[in-house]
């Protein structure tokens, strides 16, 4: 009986044994699939499939796995962590760089010393970022605050201005006053003088008639009364002319006191805007300050929307400073968001992640470097993200074809064509930089581009920007049949390239990039 218990126990041994041995085995299958597929993963350059292989193996380990697959995991994920830390320190991904940072204090054997240094620069570019878009709020804040100080400047001068003018017809208005008050002197003295010599000539008529007297006595008297009835009238004119004289003076001082405490109240509160604004420029000394540029007037017929065409990168002195109404800044808003949702179709249909993204935010810092104005660098910005629309017009099986026939290639060439169908909702007033971005971005300075060979100056503006930001995000962009060149060689290649594209803008893209 006791026998048979210890068989059993035994058997039941055995069998567990056996068990986990081949769950071990399994286990380690697995983690050797897994890591199998992230290096086929790494191999293709699929970082983010790498990443997940990788990760699968990691928590497929344990206990019961070989010290050599432990060690060939780690090495591969080493690699793959390095790799995947670089595409976020390239193109920034809080989500990502989150989930690395749990699973590196998961698995704390994989951090190496070029993990932590690539972390260390992933934390210093986010610091930067954060300071640099800090900066530009406030210079923003600054801007409008120049901008308001400059509208009521411009509102106190035209006050004064009216003031003195209102100041300079009131003394002409009172100069006019005191010379009708003098002639009216004048006339009192002469009516005063007329009045004397009335008096004489009746003393003299009362002398040269005294022998008459008795019989004229009734008719000199009455002349007597008469005359002393006409000094007194006159007495009483000359005290009205002089008492209105006066009235005038009175009004005319009070007026000029009026004025002058008006001016004075003008001073004080142009003093009080200096002083706020002192006030900003002194806060200011101490940050570093981001030109933007001014704004410019988009919305004319003239010489604005016709810059984009043109041959010189000075616009500014061609262009008038003026300012967008809140109308105008909605509906460049809103052009701005249809142009972002047809370059993601463009973008999904060609297969090229973020490329109208990318290029036309490098077609923004290009047009804001070589001094266009900020108005036309938000139009040349919302051009480049639809540049492509042609393609969208393009038969979808070319873009899953390995090779294409000459047909094909003459459809791809067709796409600058076919752009201007997909462009109907672009307001006729923005229209021609459209156009010149969609139809002119292939030609080539020495006019071997296409569709018209244009060449040299005749090519707009928007259209050499996009032939030189298109290239470069085109290089420095890992493509499935190549790997990405740094930076400095793509600038070096197309600066070699001056036949194709146009030099200045070359050599703005190296100041910026």
């Amino acid at each position: 009986m006791l026998l048979d218990k210890y068989k059993r126990i035994i058997t039941v041994l055995i069998f567990a044994f056996m068990t986990v041995s081949v769950f071990a085995a399994d286990t380690s299958a697995l983690v050797k699939k897994q890591l199998t597929a992230a290096e086929d993963a790494m191999d293709e350059g699929d970082i983010d499939t790498a990443y997940k292989k990788v990760n699968g193996a990691l928590q497929m380990m344990n206990d019961e796995t070989s010290s050599t697959l432990r060690a060939s995991v780690i090495s591969e994920a080493k690699l793959v962590y390095a790799e995947k830390l670089n595409a976020i320190l390239e193109k920034y991904n809080g989500a990502a760089l989150s989930d690395v940072t749990i699973m590196i204090e998961k698995y704390p054997d994989v951090k190496n010393t070029k993990i932590e240094k690539l972390l260390a620069q992933i934390e210093e570019k986010q610091k930067i970022e954060a300071e640099n878009q800090r900066k530009a709020e406030l210079a923003a804040s600054e801007a409008a605050a120049q901008k308001r100080h400059n509208e009521e400047q411009q509102s106190i001068k035209q006050q004064t201005q009216a003031l003195e003018k209102q100041n300079e017809a009131l003394s002409k208005q009172a100069e006019s006053n005191a010379e009708l008050a003098e002639s009216m002197k004048n006339q009192a003295e002469e009516l005063a003088k007329s009045n004397e010599n009335s008096e004489k000539n009746l003393k003299a008529i009362q002398e040269g008639f005294a022998g008459m007297q008795d019989s004229m006595s009734d008719q000199a008297e009455a002349l007597k009364e008469s005359s002393r009835a006409q000094a007194k009238s006159t007495t009483i004119m000359v005290f009205s002319i002089v008492g209105i004289a006066v009235l005038i003076l009175i009004i005319v001082f009070v007026v000029i006191i009026i004025a002058r405490r008006s001016m004075k109240q003008q001073a004080e509160r142009q003093e009080q805007y200096m002083q706020a604004f002192r006030l900003i420029a002194e806060n200011t000394s101490n940050t570093n300050r981001i030109m933007l540029g001014g704004a410019t007037d988009l919305y004319g017929q003239g010489a604005p929307l016709k810059l984009a065409g043109t041959s010189t990168w000075a616009p500014a002195a061609a262009l008038p400073d003026v300012t967008f109404s809140p109308e105008d800044e909605e509906e460049l808003k809103q052009l701005a968001v249809k142009c972002e949702e047809i370059g993601a179709q463009i973008d999904q249909v060609t297969n090229r992640k973020n490329n109208s993204k990318n290029v036309s935010e490098l077609v923004y810092k290009l047009s804001m470097q070589l001094g266009l104005s900020q108005g036309n660098s938000m139009l040349n910005f919302c051009a480049a993200m639809i540049y492509d629309a042609g393609f969208l017009g393009v038969d979808p099986s070319i873009w899953e074809a390995d090779t294409l026939t000459d047909e094909q290639k003459d459809e791809m060439h067709n796409h600058v064509n076919i752009a201007e169908k997909y462009l109907d909702f672009v307001p006729k007033k923005y229209w021609q930089v459209f156009d010149d971005a969609s139809k002119k971005h292939h030609e080539n300075m020495d006019g071997s581009g296409y569709p018209n060979g244009l060449k040299g100056d005749d090519i707009p503006q928007i259209a050499r920007l996009i032939r030189v930001a298109e290239t470069f995000v085109s290089m420095s962009s890992r493509r499935n049949y190549r790997q990405a060149m740094d930076k400095e060689t793509a600038i070096e290649k197309l600066r070699e390239q001056p036949q194709f594209y146009d030099s200045a803008v070359v050599d703005t893209l190296d100041q910026i990039v």
